[in-house]
């Protein structure tokens, strides 16, 4: 008998979980960019409002872009409240899906990426990127994280990745980045990203402030 109500709660969690939203189809998680490395969702949440319930089931790279004091609650569970801080940048590998949702408690834009580590299986294991304008953040199963720093007149080349590389900004910055030999300014805001193709060489450089930080990821 106890095993009968074992396998019937069993089944029944697991239609639960079946059963909501997945995180990419919450209608404040913007799905901007997919390949078969990941999947970039960019979530603006305003004051005072409320994600659906939604399940995070994928290991996941979450950006904090700007200061917002939320609340959060698991499916069944007492809301915690909690302070989201520009700039802090964490790994997830989501071993149990987070079945929650999240409202704005502050005056300000709730503003968070989520980056979906959707390659089921890394290819190979790649050595730490070494350069003095890299703060090294994590090594996990996908990805590397590093928080990048390019000051003014100096010049970053890193090796090519097999798997290639996501250059996400963390503040306004004119920056300029080539992939091997093709080169293009871009004029950056917090949250605007850059894909680097697979097999390329990475340079960049900042011209016109005083310096510009990012978060660089190294995927596998």
């Amino acid at each position: 008998m106890k095993k009968y109500f074992l396998a019937i709660f069993a089944l029944g969690n697991s239609l639960l979980i079946t059963a909501q939203v997945q995180v990419r189809n919450e209608p404040r998680h913007h799905n901007v960019f997919e390949n078969e490395f990941i999947r970039i969702l960019d979530v603006y949440l305003p004051p005072e409002d409320t994600t659906q319930y939604h399940l995070h089931n994928t290991p996941s790279v979450f950006i904090i872009l700007a200061n917002t004091n939320v609340s959060s609650q698991l499916m069944g569970k007492q809301p915690q409240k909690g302070a989201n801080i520009a700039g802090d940048i964490s790994y997830d590998g989501l071993a149990i899906p987070r079945l929650h949702r999240v409202w704005n408690e502050d005056t300000t834009w709730f503003h968070v990426m989520d980056i979906e580590l959707t390659r089921q299986h890394p290819d190979s294991d790649i050595p730490l990127l070494q350069d003095s304008s890299l703060n090294f953040l994590f090594n996990e199963p996908l990805v590397n994280g590093y928080k990048l720093n390019a000051s003014k007149g100096k010049t970053i080349n890193l090796s090519s990745s097999k798997d290639g590389y996501l250059l996400v900004s963390l503040g306004e910055a004119s920056v300029y980045v080539k992939q091997n030999d093709d080169g293009q300014r871009r004029i950056m805001k917090r949250g605007h990203y850059i894909w680097i193709q697979p097999g390329k060489m990475l340079t960049i450089s900042v011209s016109d402030r005083l310096s510009a930080d990012f978060v660089l990821l190294q995927f596998k």
